[in-house]
C-alpha cells in the first residue's frame, strides 16, 4: 500500500486537509488515496488500513420498515419442534459468519424464501423448515448503497461490496468452486482490475481467494459498517448479485446484530419441499455466462 511517490503524494495531501480541517479537500483526497491501487483487491485493503487510521466514508444507510416480513431456511430434521420460537433464534454457540466474528451474536435473514433457497444450498426435492420474521420497529442497517455523482466513490462502492458477498470457499461450496476453479482459471490480484462489466466481480474475488479464511477480510469490512449501524447490515447475494450503489433489488440478506435482533419476532414456520429448480452452482453459471457474454460484446 502507498509504495511509490504519487501515492506517498496523495497519503501527504489527505494528512495536510486533515490538519487543515477542510472538509472539501478531505473527501477529495481520501477518495484518491483508496482508489489508489493496482487491481481491486488492494482497494479493499486500503479501506480496512484507511479506517484504523481514522479515515471514514459514507456508503449510506437503508431502512427495512415495520412490519416487513423476513425469513429464514433450516433442513428439515424429525426430531426438532420447528414452531418452538427458541429454534430460531441467533445461533447460541456464535461461530464465525460472513459479517460476525466468533462469539458475536447474529441472526442472518433473507427478504425472500428464493434468497434463502440458495443461500442454504437446498437440494430439488429437499425437505426444509421456513421460518418468518416480522420487523417490529424500523431497522436501519448498513451496507454499500449510496449512490454519489462520482467515480471513485462509485468504484469504491462497487468493488467493496462484490469483496463482502463473495462465496467463501469451504466443504459447502465444493461443488461452486470446482466450477469456478475451472471457469476462471488460475487468477491473480492483478487480474482484477476492471471495475467495468463485471457483473462476477463477487466471484472473481472467491476464486481469488484460496484458503478457508475470506471471511477474515468480510469481517474487516463488516465492523467498519457497524460503527455506523449497529443494528444490522443489508447485502446482496452472489446468486443473485444485483443490489449496489443505487440499485435496491427485492432479493437480499439482512444480518442483524443484537440491537436489530431486538426488533424482529418470530411468527411462524413451514415444513416445505423444494420445488425449485434452478440450484445455487446454476444460478451461478448464469452469472459468470451473462457476464462473458456482456465483456465480449465490450471488447468486440
Amino acid at each position: 500500500m502507498f509504495a511509490d511517490e504519487i501515492a506517498r503524494e496523495k497519503v501527504n495531501k489527505l494528512i495536510e486537509a486533515i490538519k487543515n480541517k477542510d472538509s472539501q479537500k478531505i473527501e477529495k483526497a481520501k477518495y484518491e488515496v483508496l482508489c489508489d491501487c493496482a487491481n481491486l483487491f488492494d482497494l479493499v485493503t486500503n479501506y480496512i488500513v484507511l479506517d484504523k487510521f481514522g479515515v471514514n466514508f459514507d456508503f449510506g444507510t437503508s431502512v427495512i420498515k415495520k412490519g416487513t416480513k423476513l425469513y429464514r431456511i433450516r433442513r428439515f430434521n424429525s426430531n426438532t419442534d420447528f414452531n418452538e420460537p427458541s429454534q430460531w433464534t441467533a445461533p447460541p454457540l456464535k461461530p464465525q459468519n460472513r459479517a460476525n466474528k466468533k462469539g458475536q451474536e447474529a441472526l442472518y435473514l433473507g427478504s425472500t424464501e428464493t434468497i434463502c433457497l440458495f443461500e442454504t444450498h437446498m437440494q430439488t426435492g429437499e425437505k426444509y423448515a421456513l421460518a418468518t420474521y416480522e420487523c417490529t420497529d424500523d431497522i436501519e442497517v448498513g451496507g454499500f448503497c449510496l449512490y454519489k455523482k462520482d467515480l471513485y466513490h462509485f468504484i469504491a462502492g462497487v468493488t467493496l461490496n462484490a469483496c463482502l458477498i463473495a462465496p467463501s470457499r469451504n466443504e459447502i461450496n465444493k461443488e461452486l468452486f470446482e466450477y469456478l476453479d475451472s471457469f476462471y482459471g488460475d487468477l491473480q490480484p492483478d487480474d482484477i482490475r476492471d471495475w467495468k462489466n463485471n457483473f462476477d466481480l463477487p466471484l472473481q474475488f472467491a476464486v481469488l481467494n484460496k484458503r478457508n479464511q475470506y471471511y477474515e477480510t468480510t469481517n474487516c469490512i463488516t465492523d467498519i459498517l457497524r460503527k455506523q449501524t449497529p443494528c444490522g447490515i443489508r447485502y446482496s447475494s452472489c446468486y443473485l448479485p444485483m443490489e449496489t450503489l443505487g440499485i435496491v433489488c427485492s432479493d437480499f440478506n439482512v444480518v442483524l446484530y443484537k440491537e436489530g435482533i431486538s426488533k424482529v419476532k418470530f411468527i411462524r414456520a413451514d415444513i416445505k419441499t423444494n420445488e425449485q429448480k434452478l440450484s445455487d452452482v446454476d444460478s451461478i453459471k448464469i452469472v459468470c455466462e451473462i457476464s462473458k457474454k456482456a465483456k465480449n460484446k465490450t471488447n468486440s
